[in-house]
């Protein structure tokens, strides 16, 4: 579940202009109306040698929410919405509290002001510094509030016309690497599965 604030940035468009500034690439944040797209992650464990892997299929809405679907090794389908985070592992939709886990409320309010392009949201939580140019950029994202201080160690974007990977370290070490592919920012109808994880 730590990939969650991944998700977020992954909104981001075409940067257009000379000079490549954080306000520019946020700017972005609120301008699709829908995406979609592929994603492979890896996750590597500090003390073991084996590397956990799982892909599947994202898709952020403006009029609905975002949706993670991951396919392998499991099956799970993660909603974040006006209703909160969702997690359906095949029994069914369960809202995660504030009880279950507040480090994903403060993600699910965050990933909420990130879909409108509210620089602030980020802000609130981390040091932004950003390098390269609008074909190739970098955002490397310090934590220094909690709780994402508490869970993070650093977080690093990197793409183009879309962020293509993202990199999210924890404070025990573990590293998950996420790569983003076949960006679609074309709107299509949702199909029975999306309607049902988004049906109120």
């Amino acid at each position: 579940m730590r990939y969650l604030i991944a998700l977020a940035l992954f909104l981001a468009t075409q940067v257009w202009g000379a000079e490549l500034t954080l306000a520019t690439l946020t700017a972005q944040l609120a301008q699709p109306q829908e995406l979609r797209a592929n994603f492979a992650q890896e996750r590597s464990l500090t003390g073991f040698a084996r590397t956990l892997k799982a892909h599947g299929t994202l898709l952020v809405s403006r009029s609905h929410g975002i949706l993670w679907r991951q396919s392998a090794p499991f099956a799970q389908d993660v909603v974040i919405d006006e209703r909160g985070i969702l997690v359906d592992a095949g029994t069914g939709l369960k809202a995660l509290t504030s009880a279950d886990n507040p480090q994903l409320q403060s993600f699910a309010q965050m990933l909420k002001s990130l879909f409108a392009g509210d620089l602030s949201a980020l802000e609130q939580y981390f040091s932004l510094e950003l390098t390269g140019t609008e074909s190739q950029w970098q955002l490397t994202l310090t934590p220094t509030h909690e709780p994402m201080s508490i869970i993070f160690a650093g977080i690093t974007l990197q793409g183009g016309a879309y962020v293509t990977d993202v990199t999210l370290t924890d404070k025990a070490g573990d590293h998950t690497k996420i790569v983003f592919t076949a960006h679609d920012p074309t709107e299509q109808p949702l199909s029975a599965a999306e309607e049902r994880l988004f049906a109120h």
